[in-house]
């Protein structure tokens, strides 16, 4: 039966992770003054900022721990699901700061019984594979031309096309081919918030395709922790069109329980904590103290009951 390398069907949402959010904006009142300063920008400065703010997050991105659950789907006749890929993942941080996944529910993929198998190291380069971000290092490789603007749920945006320069380039997709390389690049259109100045929507596909085919999708955004549009969800439903072999594919990935990543505090171990002798006036108060104890402790609840104990100082 025809194989398909999922790893590279699903880079399709993981590699496109552009979102929007359901966050409310203040609606704008008949005597407000003109448009925001933001909503004044040309394409070109706009393309420019967001731009700049995706390389911020593509590194704030790694200081986050969250919850990922992905489920690939073969449907056949009536979208009865004939065959699923199903998995939850948690991906923490270790004392050193590393990224690992917690697989927590992972129950046997039935994807072979649709002609589609998925090895190892596919099912890694899923989880792994981190969402699509057009971070100022990739604008060489893309032609981003202004669409105009457009409302997504309750946000105003501006819309760009996206097209990798590589698609228009032969010979480099030529060297692409013999060396194997596909669904290196995404190819469609972005949804920029006219405030933040970030991506929150994406829709399209991975490309250039030779063997292998890319389902189109659409992914979304939402604000976290008030500042950053992170990736909360994407869908993909499409056929893949191969010569003998037209699968019905649907593809769900959901980003969420965003934390931001703390490390722990470790404090001096009771044997590095040296406390001085008492002197021998100290010894004295120290006595006086003993025959009052009772009372002292009253006075101290009455002065402040919530108070905690300090730590002695070395």
């Amino acid at each position: 039966m025809k194989r398909i390398s999922l790893a590279l069907l699903t880079a399709a949402i993981l590699m496109a992770s552009l979102w929007t959010a359901s966050a409310q904006q203040p609606a704008a009142k008949p005597s407000a003054p003109p448009q925001k300063s933001s909503q004044q920008l040309s394409p070109e400065e706009v393309i420019k900022r967001f731009t700049a703010k995706e390389s911020e997050l593509r590194e704030v991105w790694r200081d986050y721990q969250y919850q990922q659950e992905t489920k690939l789907q073969v449907l056949g006749p009536a979208n009865v699901i004939s065959g699923e890929f199903y998995q939850v993942s948690e991906f923490v941080f270790n004392d050193a700061g590393k990224r690992l996944e917690r697989i927590l529910k992972a129950p046997p993929s039935t994807l072979d019984q649709t002609g589609l198998r998925m090895s190892q190291e596919d099912r890694d380069a899923l989880v792994n594979l981190q969402p699509f971000a057009l971070a100022q290092q990739d604008l060489p490789n893309y032609n981003v031309s202004y669409v105009g603007k457009e409302k997504v749920d309750e946000l105003n945006t501006y819309v760009f096309e996206v097209t990798p320069k590589v698609m228009s380039n032969q010979r480099e997709l030529d060297r692409l081919k013999k060396q194997k390389i596909e669904g290196k690049y995404f190819q469609g259109r972005i949804w920029v918030d006219d405030e933040d100045l970030q991506i929150v929507k994406t829709a399209g596909k991975t490309v250039p395709e030779f063997e292998q085919r890319f389902p189109k999708f659409e992914t979304y955004r939402e604000n976290i922790d008030g500042r950053y549009w992170f990736p909360t969800y994407t869908y993909g439903d499409d056929y893949l069109e191969f010569d003998r072999f037209r699968p019905h594919v649907r593809m769900i990935v959901k980003y969420k329980n965003y934390r931001r990543f703390q490390s722990d505090i470790k404090f001096l171990d009771a044997e590095e904590v040296k406390d001085e002798k008492p002197k021998t006036d100290d010894k004295t108060k120290t006595d006086a103290t003993a025959k009052t104890g009772e009372v002292k402790k009253e006075e101290a609840k009455k002065e402040d009951p919530k108070a905690k104990p300090q730590r002695p100082r070395p």
